[in-house]
């Protein structure tokens, strides 16, 4: 399959891209600095310099492929506009390139999802991430609004790199009670991956976390 990875240098876009080659797959990366990307020189890798910001700069990489990983992420600036930045342009690129499927991570705690978090995590996302998690609302709003056949991830705080395969996929809708843990990156890039190869989840928010993180 032909995939398109948005944030491919950063470690859950990492993740997803060494899984989709591990498992068979093409891919196409959007890179500001090819330099940051190991995998650059593979033969099995489209590298297109740009901004994921900008709709052509998607388009390109977006074109051929069958499925879009967005998994852009803000690092450690918990004032980030990257999500609102990009949500319209990755949409308008996807609709000029054809690509239907798309799947967008997010955050639990994003928007009107914090009613789903720990009381403990509810309350650091308020205090110290308030405005980030308030971008990302607005963002996954536009896409659920879009007509692409979305998959929104909505992990819990993160915990190492190494993947564990032991995780939860929770429904943010028709499911009660408070959800908390901790979710590996590479577990999380596991679900990107699935959801895009796979086509399950699809029209979906689906809250993320470590096999033991629901609360009651």
């Amino acid at each position: 399959m032909q995939l398109t990875i948005l944030g491919a240098t950063g470690p859950i876009g990492r993740g997803a891209l060494q899984q989709a080659l591990a498992a068979g797959h093409r891919v196409t990366v959007l890179v500001r600095d090819a330099a940051r990307l190991p995998e650059h020189g593979d033969e099995r890798v489209t590298v297109v310099i740009g901004d994921a910001a900008t709709a052509a700069h998607v388009e390109a990489a977006a074109r051929g492929s069958q499925a879009l990983i967005c998994a852009l992420g803000p690092g450690k600036d918990y004032k980030s506009t990257l999500a609102t930045r990009t949500a319209g342009p990755v949409l308008q690129a996807m609709a000029a390139a054809g690509v239907g499927r798309l799947v967008w991570l997010s955050a639990l705690g994003s928007g009107d999802t914090v009613r789903r978090q720990s009381l403990f995590q509810a309350a650091a996302s308020r205090l110290v991430m308030g405005r980030l998690m308030a971008d990302k609302g607005i963002a996954d709003e536009t896409i659920a609004g879009s007509d692409r056949d979305w998959t929104i991830a909505l992990p819990v705080l993160f915990g190492k790199d190494d993947a564990t395969g032991d995780y939860e996929t929770i429904p943010l809708d028709g499911t009660r009670g408070r959800v908390g843990g901790r979710i590996n990156r590479a577990d999380v890039a596991d679900f990107l991956l699935h959801a895009a190869t796979s086509g399950q989840w699809g029209r979906r928010r689906v809250i993320l976390t470590g096999g033991a993180g629901r609360q009651r």
